[in-house]
């Protein structure tokens, strides 16, 4: 069963006739807003009931609640059927501004404080409760600096990339929309992949745009603008390699400045963890694969940031792999693709 509320309002149910809708389809990705488009014949009850930017969409499988966020402008055809479109809930972070600030904090309170930032902006359909946090820093103290105005999504895109994790959106008791932000996720799913099975379609890329095997750290900068480096506790050597990385892919350097960082120990523990990531070639999948959940309710749905394990002996695949986007047909669900 799906059902599509606009601003609380019934406006698709697949269980009565009247409301058939051309297409109905949803796109979830990782730290992203994700999007739903929705196709509709002009004789549909709901085809005027969507405000550009205003109206609140919620689109629901078996009651749980698939998709939120907000209608933009309609786009009508030749035969007048209209596509709506609609940004996730994430998105909203884009509605409000955050004015030149200085934060020198731990990451959770400075996420939090983002948060309220936005809330006294936007309308309340719009706000969010702060819920979970479990983002750390080895020195539970990062600076984040503008001296500009900007979005209060570019803010928090900053933190996401200084502190990395992961942002969660959930409801609570009280059906207040609450925003969470993970160290990490890691739920290894139920249902695999497995050639032969339920996959359908496969490919595969293996790239990472900003490879380093060696990384070249700088910190904090002192009244003379001489930052930080690593030399006093890297043998007298400004920058940290992996050795088996060079092995194989060659001495590739990257610098990379933390401001916020202003103790050598604490800056080569950060460029050796960012060096971790760096050196990886990224393998990610693309496929088609049949969500067998919708036929055994033992299994897991398949959920953006699950862990899922992938079989396939003629394309050597057996390994656990990350779910990073989906892409569902909710009126053919023969089409979905996962992208892991």
């Amino acid at each position: 069963m799906i059902q599509i509320y606009t601003d609380g309002v019934l406006t698709f149910d697949s269980r009565l006739e009247e409301y058939n809708l051309l297409g109905l389809s949803v796109q979830l990705g990782l730290n992203k807003g994700g999007t739903a488009k929705i196709i509709m014949p002009p004789e549909h009850p709901a085809y005027s009931s969507f405000t550009s930017y205003k109206s609140i969409v919620e689109i629901r499988r078996d009651a749980e609640l698939l998709f939120r966020g907000r209608a933009l402008s309609p786009a009508d055809d030749f035969y007048n059927r209209r596509t709506i479109t609609c940004e996730g809930e994430l998105c909203f972070f884009r509605d409000s501004v955050m004015r030149p600030y200085l934060y020198q904090d731990d990451p959770a309170s400075i996420f939090t404080a983002l948060v309220t930032n936005h809330n006294a902006q936007v309308d309340e359909a719009k706000r969010f409760v702060v819920g979970t946090i479990t983002v750390t820093d080895p020195n539970d103290y990062i600076r984040l600096e503008s001296e500009k105005a900007e979005q209060t999504s570019d803010t928090l895109n900053t933190l996401l990339e200084r502190c990395g994790g992961y942002i969660v959106f959930t409801t609570n008791s009280s059906g207040q929309r609450v925003v969470n932000w993970y160290k990490s996720l890691g739920y290894r799913s139920t249902q695999l992949i497995e050639f032969g099975e339920n996959l359908l379609d496969f490919a595969r890329t293996e790239s990472n745009a900003d490879l380093a095997t060696a990384i070249l750290p700088f910190g904090a900068a002192d009244d003379t603008g001489t930052r930080v480096t690593i030399k006093s506790v890297n043998g007298g050597v400004d920058y940290v390699q992996d050795e088996q990385a060079v092995a194989l892919r060659g001495f590739i350097m990257q610098p990379v400045y933390w401001d916020d960082v202003t103790e050598p120990a604490n800056l080569l523990t950060k460029a050796q963890q960012y060096l971790a990531s760096s050196k990886q070639i990224l393998t990610s999948l693309s496929l088609s694969a049949v969500d067998l959940s919708l036929v055994d309710a033992n299994l897991d749905q398949f959920q953006i940031g699950d862990d899922i394990h992938v079989v396939s002996k003629p394309h050597s695949v057996d390994a656990w792999f990350q779910l990073t986007q989906l892409d569902l047909d909710l009126l053919n669900p023969e089409k979905d693709k996962v992208t892991l």
